[in-house]
Formats: C-alpha cells, sequence, structure tokens
C-alpha cells in the first residue's frame, strides 16, 4: 500500500471514531458524507436515502452525477470504481465524458430507513484518479458506517421503548422513574391541594427542595411567591432579621424598614430547609407565627398578618432531636402535619444513570461542547456506589467528568469512581457491602489527613460536613480512633 493510501486510511479511522459520537440518527448522515469527501479527497459527494422522510445531502450543494454508475452499483450491491474514459459502456461513459469526470466511487447504502440508497463520491479534471486501495478503503468505510447508522437507529428506538417501559417523567424540576419516587410525587401531589403545613424528610442532597416548589407550583398559591431559605446556614444573630423583617433605626445600619422573608411571600410558600438546625430561641417565635398568622419586626411592636403555606425540611430525626430537648415539642407538632419522606440515591435503582445523562445534556448545551455519553463501566459504578451525597453530589461528579472526559465518553476515572470499578471487577462481594468498602476507605484517607477534623476531611470528600456524620456512623467510624 503506498504511503498516501496509508495515510488516507489512518485519517477514515479517526473519522469512523469521531462517527461514533452520533447517536442521533439525524446528525449522523451530515457527518458520514463529510468524513468521506475529506478523507477520500473527492471534488463531490452524494448521499441520498430514499423513504417517508427521504435524505439528500451534497457536496458541494448543486453537482451533476453519473446515474449510470449509480444505477450499477446498486444492480450489482457492490462498491464500483470507475475512472476510464476509454470505457467502452457508452450507458456508463456518456454522462461522465459529457460532464468532464475522470473517477467515480459509488456504493449502495443501507440505512434503518431504507435499503435502497447510495454514496457517492467522483473526482473531476484531476489526474490522480481513484485507485484500487482508495476502493478498498471506501468498501470497508462504507461498511462500517451502515453498522453505525443502524446502531444508531436501534439506540434511538431502544430510548423510546425504555422510555414508555420504564415511564420516566418529569415533575416540576424532578426527573424520575422509581417507584419510591413515583410514591413520593404521588403524596406531593395530594399535600399541593391542602393547606396543611408540610415537612419533608431526607437525606442531604435528596432534592428536597425541588419537591417543595413541586408542592408550591401545584398546589392554589402557585402564583405568589415562593421564598427559600436555610436555617443551618444563617448565624443566630441574623436569622430573625432574615425571617421576619426590622424598622429603621432598631440598630446601628437598620437605615430603613425592610421585610423578611415571611412578608416577601405573602399569600406563597415559605420554605424553611433544615429547620432542624433552627436555634432554640427562634422556635419559640416560629411557633408563635404559624399559631397567630402575624409576625412582629425586630424593633418594632406593631403585628403584621400574614398569610402563608410553612413547608419545612430537615434530615435529622427530629423525633430524637426532642427527646434530647434539642427541638420544641409543641413545634414539632405544629410543621408536621403531614410527612413526606424521600428516597436516597442510592435506593432509586437506575435513576442514577437517567440522571447523569440529563446533567450531560444539560452542559453539552449549555457550554456548546459536543454530546458526552457514559461508558458501560461508568453506569455499572454509578449503580453501585453509595451516593451519600444524593443527587448533588451525583451532580458535582458528572460536573468534573465533562470537563475531564476524553472523546465525550465519561469513563469511571472522570467520575472518581475508579477504585469501585477495581472492586466490582476483583471482588464477588453484595453492591452493598462494595459501595461501604470505598466508603470506608475514602473517609479514612481523608480523616487521617486532616488529623480527624471532620470539617477540613468533609471538604476534601466534596461532601456535606453533617453528611460526613451520617456516613461515619453508619459505617461505625470514630473521630476519636483518627486523632494523633
Amino acid at each position: 500500500m503506498h504511503a498516501e493510501t496509508k495515510i488516507t486510511t489512518e485519517a477514515l479511522l479517526n473519522a469512523v471514531s469521531k462517527l461514533l459520537d452520533a447517536t442521533d440518527p439525524a446528525e449522523l448522515l451530515p457527518k458520514i458524507i463529510e468524513a468521506a469527501s475529506q478523507v477520500l479527497k473527492s471534488d463531490a459527494a452524494v448521499l441520498h436515502i430514499p423513504g417517508d422522510n427521504p435524505v439528500e445531502l451534497a457536496i458541494p450543494s448543486k453537482i451533476s452525477i453519473s446515474e449510470s454508475a449509480v444505477k450499477r452499483a446498486k444492480m450489482e450491491r457492490s462498491v464500483l470504481l470507475w475512472n476510464r474514459p476509454e470505457d467502452p459502456e457508452e450507458d456508463l461513459s456518456h454522462s461522465i465524458v459529457q460532464n468532464r469526470l475522470t473517477s467515480i466511487l459509488v456504493a449502495p447504502f443501507r440505512t434503518p430507513q431504507s435499503e435502497d440508497g447510495f454514496l457517492y463520491l467522483q473526482r473531476a479534471a484531476r489526474t490522480d484518479a481513484f485507485g484500487e486501495d482508495d476502493r478498498e478503503v471506501f468498501e470497508k468505510f462504507v461498511h462500517v458506517c451502515e453498522m453505525i447508522a443502524f446502531a444508531a437507529g436501534d439506540r434511538a428506538r431502544d430510548k423510546e421503548t425504555l422510555a414508555v417501559l420504564q415511564g420516566w417523567k418529569k415533575k416540576g424540576k424532578i426527573l424520575f422513574a422509581s417507584e419510591g419516587m413515583q410514591r413520593a410525587v404521588d403524596m406531593a401531589e395530594k399535600l399541593a391541594t391542602l393547606p396543611f403545613p408540610v415537612i419533608l424528610r431526607g437525606e442531604t442532597g435528596t432534592g428536597k427542595e425541588a419537591f417543595a416548589r413541586y408542592i408550591h407550583q401545584a398546589g392554589p398559591r402557585a402564583d405568589h411567591p415562593f421564598v427559600a431559605i436555610n436555617c443551618g446556614a444563617i448565624p443566630e444573630s441574623l436569622i430573625e432579621n432574615i425571617l421576619f423583617g426590622h424598622v429603621k433605626g432598631s440598630f446601628t445600619g437598620a437605615i430603613e424598614n425592610r421585610k423578611g422573608i415571611f412578608e416577601e411571600a405573602e399569600g406563597g410558600t415559605v420554605f424553611l430547609d433544615e429547620i432542624g438546625e433552627l436555634p432554640y430561641s427562634m422556635q419559640v417565635r416560629l411557633l408563635r407565627v404559624l399559631q397567630e398568622k402575624h409576625i412582629t419586626r425586630v424593633g418594632d411592636t406593631k403585628e403584621i398578618p400574614v398569610n402563608v403555606r410553612v413547608i419545612s425540611a430537615t434530615h435529622v430525626d427530629l423525633e430524637e432531636a426532642v427527646k434530647r430537648g434539642k427541638f420544641r415539642e409543641d413545634l414539632f407538632f405544629r410543621i408536621q402535619v403531614m410527612a413526606l419522606d424521600i428516597p436516597a440515591l442510592r435506593d432509586r435503582g437506575q435513576d442514577v444513570v437517567f440522571l447523569a445523562d440529563e446533567f450531560l445534556k444539560r452542559y453539552s448545551a449549555e457550554f456548546g461542547r459536543e454530546k458526552h455519553r457514559l461508558s458501560r463501566a461508568a453506569e455499572k459504578a454509578l449503580l453501585a456506589y453509595h451516593w451519600p451525597g444524593n443527587v448533588r453530589e451525583l451532580e458535582n461528579r458528572v460536573q468534573k467528568a465533562f470537563v475531564t472526559a476524553s472523546r465525550g465518553i465519561v469513563s469511571p476515572e472522570d467520575l472518581g469512581l475508579a477504585d469501585l470499578q477495581k472492586e466490582l471487577m476483583g471482588s464477588p462481594r453484595t453492591l452493598k457491602e462494595a459501595r461501604d468498602a470505598v466508603d470506608r476507605e475514602c473517609i479514612d484517607v481523608a480523616l487521617k489527613t486532616s488529623n480527624a477534623n471532620l470539617t477540613l476531611a468533609a471538604s476534601m470528600l466534596g461532601i456535606d460536613r453533617k453528611v460526613l456524620r451520617e456516613v461515619m456512623e453508619r459505617l461505625g467510624i470514630k473521630k476519636e480512633d483518627y486523632k494523633h
């Protein structure tokens, strides 16, 4: 094989690898004709696919081709190479000579849509006609492209079928297919129409605010504000001001009257996330607001009526907090008229793969990058991992993988789950045991490195400090064992 042909073959292989990234049949065909034209250095190319939605692609957009050459390739069901002006067959040579063509490659091209398509390349007014080596490369190229086209068609059909069979659904910003999430969404829809306070229970990162917003949007208060606050993220000295507002002159820097979130949400919903972290002194004030339906701004004595629905959320056991004197029992019964438990990501089965795909699609569209997809190994690692940080942790890992993935294929290494993959490949242990082993190993390293500083260890692991405590308790890991 000549050196020039060898380079062409290598270029074709690179082109084929790019075709594999096209998962949508509609975007695949333009890439095929472009790759064939560029690598085989043709002056013109045509890809024709008949059918209900015919495809006619041409480079350049208007060209003359030999219909006789196409007819003969279809009839013989093989690649046709023509580069002899003196060809004795007049039905083939007449149109070629008339259009001043020096060389042609044409092959039947099958797709899921039609068995009667063709891919056509030609060179005009050139001395370097297609050779036998070019014909062989073209033949292999066409064969591989047909396989890719059928695979893309299969994936599209499988995706539609799976979507129907598995029942992927979207409620507000909640994406799910699992039965556990379906039960949670069904309960949320029932609660949306009722005026009672609701408490959402679940681990950190499970999507409690998304459920709160969905309950608000599906209820009669949807046209009014939804205001959210994280009770555990605000200093105790500021939380009263943020909840109920203040009047001018009530403290240094209070140069004007200001509304709190209860007034801002008038007619709508106040979402109190991590209500278990609310300071004990503020629990009394909140209870009074819920009972009497009015607030008093800081530095004022005037009562202001408020009409809001309160939805709370917590990842801690409030009943246990009541027993330990950390949470008021009367407030507990006031906010927990109706409770909704949100499943952890590890209990949602295939949802984790679906959510990862959705995150990848979102980032590709947002940043104008090529579409990314998960490798089979990455899917297995996602399903096996324990997900202590739930959906929030999944999104974080997928964000990093989007940056590091090679050729748009996300691997377990890109997700930071390479160790888990090794565990799955080298050990017959159950998935739960594999998850626990990886969690234990990662926490062990973080605690040793940080000298048992939980805040620092949690930062190194990329999770919340409260989540780290939960996992340590589940695995029986004691902070004291790691102090130097």
